[in-house]
């Protein structure tokens, strides 16, 4: 491959707004998924990316933004599994369950009855990021710097909470705030990663970086920026992979991020093997 055919794809405007925009999302959820992957909350990111499909089909029925749609029933969920497992018995996974079904039933039932929004719901449902305007590359911006600098500011705290919240609570921190925030980020870090991947696959890009960082890693810091550059590393190779085999840029993206997950598991185990031989 020469040069010029290198460059190509940054000759179109689009295929530069689809570069800074995935890279963008893919840094931010990226470094948000190390939580869902530390506590083990793979589950939840699923709930809340298929409740997030509820709110787009409510978006388009009333003719206004699906991202406000998206959002707000992200966050819906996310607070309703903090107030659920606080209020009842019911574990979180329960609790998820509960409202992942019903939230999803009621965006079937809005589906049913409203024909006329599956182009605008496929596009969603499997990213178009090729579509990426000016505007949403600064709201993406925008939301990101935010979400990483609350991540920054309160990185301890969430740690504290997330794997001691006994302890946190006996400490007199407030628990439920922090956990009710932390749910928020990885609420809005979906939402925002919905128009490069989809809804059926934000939730890989949520997770398969921070798991891949975790096979490299334990400690937190170093486990955050490694997560978000094999996030940023994954989009943008997926992204220039799709370019040139005209593939669904949102599904290449995600094998990427997978295959690089495969070979460090690989290359860990066959490591394994000769040290023990």
């Amino acid at each position: 491959m020469n040069l010029e055919m290198f460059l190509e794809p940054f000759q179109y405007s689009f295929m530069i707004r689809a570069f800074l925009g995935t890279g963008l999302v893919a840094v931010i959820t990226a470094a948000v998924g190390t939580f869902v992957v530390l506590k083990g909350l793979a589950f939840l990111g699923d709930a809340i990316s298929h409740t997030s499909f509820t709110g787009i089909a409510f978006s388009l029925l009333l003719g206004i933004s699906v991202y406000f749609g998206a959002l707000f029933f992200a966050i819906l969920t996310a607070l309703g599994v903090v107030f659920l497992t606080r209020v009842s018995s019911v574990k979180d996974d329960t609790a998820l369950a509960i409202l992942f079904t019903g939230v999803f039933a009621l965006g079937i039932v809005i589906l049913a009855v409203s024909p006329g929004f599956a182009g605008d719901l496929n596009s969603l449902l499997l990213g178009s990021v090729m579509g990426i305007q000016r505007e949403e590359i600064r709201v993406m911006a925008t939301v990101a710097l935010v979400l990483a600098l609350i991540l920054a500011l309160f990185l301890e705290r969430f740690v504290f909470v997330s794997f001691d919240p006994i302890g946190a609570e006996a400490a007199g921190f407030p628990v439920a705030f922090f956990q009710s925030l932390l749910l928020v980020i990885i609420a809005v870090a979906i939402v925002i990663a919905i128009q490069a991947v989809g809804v059926i696959l934000v939730v890989s890009l949520l997770i398969t970086p921070a798991a891949t960082a975790s096979l490299l890693t334990k400690r937190i810091k170093p486990l955050l920026g490694l997560s978000s550059l094999i996030g940023l590393f994954s989009s943008f190779v997926g992204l220039y992979l799709s370019y040139f085999l005209g593939a669904p840029p949102g599904a290449t993206i995600v094998l990427v991020a997978t295959t690089i997950f495969a070979l460090v598991l690989g290359v860990q185990k066959l490591m394994g093997i000769f040290h023990t031989a």
